[in-house]
């Protein structure tokens, strides 16, 4: 079964619900508070919330994370096992980006060498 936008907003509005109103006492977290602590629109939260949100951002939803105190991993994951693997996967991808960002600056700084090299040794041989 795909994952919808009803799914995200499903995930999102049970995570607000589960969190305390810091304005209302013993009171779920209001649309308009996660809006504020977010510094989105509520009209935005209402909309992801109800699956009517087209194209949410993901730096919006990073937004929303934070304000919910939560890892946006979470909006995705139904449960703890899958948070779990979320975050693993999300550990591999790092890894794998700092490995090839290595690899990427060492062949850029072998071209640069080989080019200083090349440059130098025309030099040279003018004199």
């Amino acid at each position: 079964m795909a994952f919808t936008l009803i799914d995200l907003g499903n995930a999102i509005k049970n995570i607000r619900k589960s969190k305390k109103s810091k304005k209302r006492i013993n009171k779920a977290m209001s649309q308009e508070e996660l809006a504020e602590l977010a510094n989105v629109p509520t009209s935005c939260i209402s909309n992801i919330e109800n699956g009517k949100y087209r194209n949410p951002s993901w730096n919006m939803l990073n937004r929303i994370a934070k304000a919910l105190n939560c890892d946006i991993t979470e909006f995705f994951c139904k449960n703890e096992k899958s948070i779990e693997h979320a975050n693993m996967l999300l550990e591999v991808i790092d890894k794998i980006i700092k490995e090839r960002t290595i690899e990427i600056i060492n062949e850029q700084y072998s071209r640069n060498i080989l080019q200083y090299n090349a440059q130098n040794s025309s030099y040279i041989k003018r004199k």
